[in-house]
């Protein structure tokens, strides 16, 4: 049975005279939650081409994706956390100020503030985990000694292919300066 609720039978005939298996992701729990995750981790940039590090058949997903994915789930469970405390509140005060004012009260909507969430969340955790897999580790010593080095890194491709990301990273990563070519174009012209 698909998605559609559509039921279909399939006949297989095996002219070998070893056994053949068959798969299907559409079943495969393991596979379908891991989507979700990736989907999740890699957001917009999902649908793009993304490199992993290989993994054995029957491996987990990466540990950074896979704590990356418990940090978000335990983000939108503050989330909800706090607009249900700020919902109340605001429920709370609504009726105060009825009773105050000697009337029932009414339903209404509030527009509330949430509080910034208790935990942040940064970095893609897949490029975390290529990261980890290349040996390209964040140690402060490391970053120290390739600041000495002194280069300039030029970031140039087609629009859209995530030239921004990659800059503003590889400058994160070495504590480096990033120029934006648009930004210095835009000033220049704004000074004429």
């Amino acid at each position: 049975v698909d998605s559609d609720g559509v039921e279909a039978t399939v006949l297989v005939k095996n002219p070998c005279k070893f056994p053949i298996e068959f798969y299907s992701l559409d079943f495969d729990e393991q596979y379908l939650e891991e989507e979700k995750i990736l989907r999740m981790a890699m957001g917009s940039e999902y649908q793009k081409s993304f490199f992993m590090p290989p993994r054995a058949v029957g491996e987990t997903l990466p540990p950074e994706v896979l704590e990356d994915h418990q940090a978000q789930k335990r983000l939108k469970a503050q989330q909800a956390e706090l607009k249900a405390i700020a919902e109340a509140k605001a429920r709370t005060e609504a009726e105060a100020k009825a009773k105050a004012m000697g009337k029932a009260a009414q339903a209404y909507r509030t527009v509330t503030f949430y509080p910034e969430p208790l935990v942040k969340v940064t970095g893609n955790p897949v490029s975390r985990a290529v990261m980890r897999h290349l040996g390209i580790g964040p140690s402060s010593e490391r970053r120290e000694a390739q600041q000495h080095r002194r280069i300039v890194v030029i970031v140039h491709g087609p629009p859209r292919a995530g030239k921004t990301e990659t800059a503003e990273g590889l400058c994160q990563y070495y504590g480096a300066a990033h120029v934006c070519i648009d930004t210095v174009v835009k000033e220049a012209i704004a000074n004429d």
